[in-house]
């Protein structure tokens, strides 16, 4: 049976190419920039303060992760292992002319990435990765801390996630797993597939799998004009590092093998 499935990967392109060239026309100007596509506008897409980029849909969250990786990661200096869970189009371009990164992008069922996998259950091996992207995933995730173990295995030790999500930074997470009605979930989430809004708690979570979690509020190292300039908005990353423990160890004279089941999850 036909459906109009068949036709979405051939439409989605072409719609997006022709969105894009009539986009330069409306948003021309050069009061922002995007520092992702690198190109100048008049305005945002939807809200021209922190709205999308008209040539590449980059978000507020998407350009704050890249100059913030660009600053603080180091990712840009040396040879690095990187996991992209949920890769958006406008930073895959990015990463993937990265001459020194091997870049990986991973997904439960989105097209195009490398490798399908669910990220409560992830097939890759422990210690793959230098690095770890998800950026709005959790909120999705029933299971949450099921998923954080499994970023926190695949990390090598000494290896970060960069975790962003919707984040209310002063009240605690609100969650309902049992709520399955969209509009209900659109109304308490904000989005008819999330089944929870993270709040102070989170930082608590991503610990108690054994990471080390700093907050890491970016924006305002950037001027008032700055922020103006590239569309961003006082966001959180959550940068989690994975311990090593044997370098630990060492240090307090114990240089005992510590085992995966040992390893605090």
């Amino acid at each position: 049976m036909t459906t109009p499935y068949k036709y979405l990967p051939v439409l989605s392109p072409v719609y997006r190419s022709l969105r894009r060239v009539f986009r330069r026309f409306k948003y021309a100007g050069e009061k922002v920039t995007c520092p992702l596509c690198e190109n100048n506008f008049n305005s945002w897409v939807s809200d021209p303060e922190i709205g999308s980029c008209p040539a590449c849909d980059s978000e507020s969250r998407h350009r704050l992760l890249w100059l913030f990786l660009q600053e603080r990661s180091e990712i840009f200096h040396r040879t690095y292992k990187l996991l992209h869970f949920a890769p958006e189009d406008c930073l895959i371009a990015k990463f993937k002319n990265l001459s020194n990164v091997e870049y990986t992008t991973a997904d439960i069922s989105a097209p195009k990435v490398d490798v399908h996998t669910d990220i409560v259950n992830l097939i890759f091996e422990d210690n793959s990765f230098d690095g770890i992207i998800c950026s709005h995933v959790l909120e999705h995730i029933p299971y949450d801390t099921v998923a954080m173990k499994e970023l926190f295995r695949v990390l090598v030790p000494d290896g970060i996630a960069y975790i962003q999500v919707p984040y209310r930074r002063f009240q605690k997470t609100d969650e309902n797993i049992d709520i399955t009605d969209p509009i209900e979930r659109k109304k308490r989430f904000g989005q008819f597939d999330h089944v929870r809004v993270y709040g102070t708690d989170l930082k608590q979570r991503l610990e108690s799998v054994g990471f080390e979690v700093s907050e890491e509020y970016f924006t305002p190292s950037f001027t008032a004009q700055e922020q103006k300039k590239y569309g961003l908005w006082d966001d959180v990353i959550f940068c989690c590092k994975k311990p090593n423990l044997r370098v630990n160890n060492r240090l307090k004279g114990d240089s005992s093998f510590v085992s995966r089941e040992n390893m605090v999850y």
